[in-house]
């Protein structure tokens, strides 16, 4: 068991009955997620490469030091975002795009946040490479499949009510937040494989919420 250690976690006004209501209090408590300055989480907002990113270091407790670099070149000093990011890439766990960008303001998709949990708890992406199932697995792309299909295995992702994957919908809010907690039980001894996923993973961005974190905090993802 974790212990959960003294956060001001007064609640959030719009998660009741979620279906990740329990794992987003949880990790509220345990300080790995804030909301918004209104009281909120927005738990069907979608999330950001930046933020996902920022979530896992919370996460999975990756802290930076001084002189830190970043060599992408659309991530500046004065981002917010700026540690977190350089923290991921000195850490090995996000790479970029061949450009040299990161495209940190772009919602991360459910096959680059396969990738990054992947990294993050050391997956093999050759294991059970063969195993997909998905009616469109051969959407998948190409450099993520092996990492999804991981995940898939050892019962960190699923796919839809439908048999569908659809790698390239965005992440919400509420599914981060269930998906690390997921691969950090992971890494607990001994391991703890979650049999039954919570949720349907169905949900879409609301077009009525940004991408903007509150000053308040910093939310998180990346590839």
């Amino acid at each position: 068991m974790r212990a959960e250690p003294p956060v001001d976690f007064k609640g959030f006004n719009d998660i009741e009955g979620h279906w990740a209501q329990f794992w987003i209090e949880l990790n509220a408590k345990l300080g790995n997620i804030a909301g918004y300055e209104d009281g909120s989480f927005r738990p069907s907002q979608g999330v950001t490469r930046a933020e996902f990113v920022t979530m896992a270091n919370k996460f999975f407790n990756r802290r930076g030091g001084e002189g830190l670099e970043c060599p992408f070149t659309d991530v500046n000093k004065d981002d917010w975002f700026f540690v977190d990011v350089a923290v991921a890439k000195k850490a090995g766990y996000i790479s970029g795009y061949p450009d040299g960008t990161f495209h940190p303001n772009a919602l991360i998709t459910r096959e680059e946040a396969a990738v990054i949990l992947c990294r993050l708890i050391n997956f093999d992406p050759r294991t059970h490479a063969d195993n997909i199932e998905f009616t469109d697995s051969d959407s998948i792309s190409p450099w993520a499949y092996g990492y999804v299909n991981s995940l898939v295995y050892n019962h960190i992702i699923k796919g839809y009510p439908d048999n569908t994957f659809r790698p390239k919908n965005p992440v919400t809010r509420a599914e981060a937040v269930v998906l690390l907690d997921n691969a950090l039980m992971r890494l607990m001894e001994p391991p703890i494989y979650p049999l039954h996923i919570p949720g349907s993973y169905g949900e879409s961005p609301s077009p009525s919420e940004t991408a903007t974190p509150s000053p308040t905090q910093k939310n998180a993802d990346d590839k």
